[in-house]
């Protein structure tokens, strides 16, 4: 008898540890993907040269084409995507959820763009366990005129 309630504490212990490593694996691939979308849309933005029609007509569409479909709500201080069919931008509203979120500062006549992805973990029984943001921010681009700034647009 002992020997089966020990088989059996083991069987157990096996299970939760398969679950445990699976569950990290599976967080880990996801957000791997996150960050991976996150620095081909800051590549994208310093190639054009910040945010402008082209630009996000390229991150959209590169969105589109690896199944990004994340919303969330900005910050009040940021600008919201919310339509990836669209090339526009919005000041964001907190009761709206968008795909991604951009922002912008000028320091020593280079202005510097932040981008804000967004990406949940769900399980297919459980559903949606949590959502989590990726941000990043450009290396300095010259600054040519004030149409180059977000707020402009």
């Amino acid at each position: 008898m002992r020997e089966s309630i020990g088989t059996q504490t083991i069987f157990k212990a096996v299970l939760i540890f398969t679950f445990l490593f699976s569950g990290f694996i599976a967080v880990a691939i996801t957000y791997n993907k996150a960050f991976k979308l996150k620095n081909e849309t800051i590549n994208i933005l310093e190639k054009y040269e910040g945010v402008n029609k082209q630009s996000l007509t390229i991150i959209n569409n590169y969105l589109n084409q690896n199944g990004y479909s994340t919303k969330n709500p900005c910050d009040t201080t940021e600008y919201g995507v919310a339509d990836l069919k669209n090339p526009t931008y919005e000041k964001s509203n907190p009761n709206s959820r968008y795909y991604y979120c951009l922002s912008s500062e000028v320091k020593n006549n280079q202005i510097f763009y932040g981008i804000k992805l967004f990406s949940r973990f769900n399980l297919p029984i459980i559903g949606d366990l949590f959502y989590f943001r990726v941000t990043g921010e450009t290396k300095g681009i010259k600054l040519y005129d004030n149409k180059q700034r977000l707020e402009n647009n």
